[in-house]
């Protein structure tokens, strides 16, 4: 099977920490994604740990499936080079830091259109692009910020804590492929290309959907209901011999799980002496399992985490093993899935990769490239836009485009 965007070119300008995973979506879905870079490449590229032949851990993670083509579009003559492959593009992303940089490199809507009326642009930006804060920096620590992300996270009354991965850029590349599709869709129907766009803030606040609307006429802070789960208990899980254990006392098939599960543990009459008000009806809820939390988690850790999820199990409680990096590839569930992968990089070798997430009877979405070196394939996409080798040679010596190491 080929992907579903076998035979469509994609333009990637993207750089950084979080636009790049919206073209790398677009290489596992079958297209032809070619990476633009400056001369001194992504600027995630040395982001780290681990630095790895020099490309960082965060750039290794959002360009799989990508070209990599290193043109100087600050020069004139490197801009125009840009243009000619839009013509014959198929789809352009870009996350220019500010509203005018397109435009004042001739890469703008409005410009490239002319000649490619078929064009899918995409413009991904951290803030909007117009309004008096359009240039103004903005990273996804202040972005989780603005957006009242950080709620979720932390405990009730102390101070806020952000999200530790960056996660509103790669939540706002799924929007902006999501807006592509349907840009596509359109071009088929209709013979015309689009402009779309989006921005890190808006995608944030477009996660919360739910909450916000919720939060439009709250009776009570405290009323129950999905709005203030937030406000829970941070999970940590519970430690047991070998490994924590994640699980909780909703959804159990068996509604005194709670209760047995204490009493094969050895531990129900300590509870119930110690809090008398549980005796004689069911254990459950919120309240209740905060009161026999310390209990549980001492108990746990006399036993190993093959004894409790049998038990668990048994009784039909929600459960699942807290991972690490090592541990999730060695989980015979995930694996069987195909959820996670791995792909062989011509300098580091065997890459882990986590494998795009759908799957499909007709077509398929696949790691076919490694992330690449920087400039790897310059001289190849250069020869397919019709340059001979001499004039990629006058190219390279003008510093105008990189062909990497040879």
């Amino acid at each position: 099977m080929t992907g579903a965007l076998a035979g469509l070119r994609v333009i990637d300008l993207t750089q950084g920490d979080g636009a790049p995973f919206c073209t790398m979506q677009l290489g596992d879905a079958g297209a032809d994604v070619i990476k633009i870079e400056p001369p001194g490449g992504d600027w995630a590229r040395h982001l780290g740990p681990p630095f790895d032949h020099e490309d960082g851990s965060m750039y290794m993670g959002m360009n799989r499936n990508k070209r990599s083509v290193v043109i100087d579009i600050e020069q004139p003559e490197g801009a125009a080079l840009v243009r000619d492959l839009i013509r014959g593009a198929d789809i352009l992303v870009h996350s220019f830091p500010k509203a005018a940089d397109a435009a004042r490199l001739g890469l703008d809507y409005a410009t490239v259109s002319r000649d490619n009326p078929g064009l899918i642009y995409c413009d991904i930006s951290t803030l909007e692009r117009s309004g008096p804060e359009a240039d103004r920096p903005a990273t996804d620590f202040t972005l989780q910020a603005r957006a009242g992300i950080q709620r979720f996270v932390g405990r009730r009354g102390e101070e806020p804590v952000r999200f530790g991965s960056n996660y509103v850029g790669v939540t706002a590349s799924m929007y902006a492929m999501q807006a592509i599709l349907a840009a596509l869709y359109w071009r088929k129907k209709s013979g015309r290309g689009q402009q779309v766009e989006t921005s890190y803030l808006r995608a944030i606040l477009a996660t919360q959907q739910n909450y916000i609307t919720s939060w439009s006429d709250p009776e009570t802070i405290d009323g129950g209901g999905h709005y203030n789960n937030h406000l829970d208990e941070p999970a940590y899980g519970i430690a047991t011999k070998d490994r924590a254990i994640e699980m909780g006392f909703a959804y159990a098939t068996d509604p005194d799980a709670p209760q047995h599960l204490m009493e094969w543990l050895g531990i129900f009459g300590e509870v119930l002496a110690d809090h008398p008000q549980l005796a004689g009806r069911r254990i459950g809820g919120r309240g209740d399992q905060t009161l026999v939390w310390p209990y549980l988690q001492r108990a746990f850790k006399e036993r190993t985490y093959a004894e409790l999820s049998e038990k668990l199990e048994e009784l039909g409680m929600l459960f699942a093993p807290m991972h690490d990096y090592q541990s999730l590839f060695s989980d015979p569930g995930i694996l069987e899935t195909g959820a996670l992968s791995t792909v062989t990089h011509p300098v580091r070798g065997v890459v882990r990769e986590v494998s795009p997430p759908w799957t499909s009877n007709e077509t398929t979405a696949s790691v076919r490239l490694a992330p690449p070196l920087l400039g790897e394939h310059t001289t190849e996409v250069l020869t397919e836009l019709g340059l001979d080798a001499a004039r990629i040679e006058a190219l390279q010596t003008s510093g105008i485009v990189n062909r990497g190491a040879r």
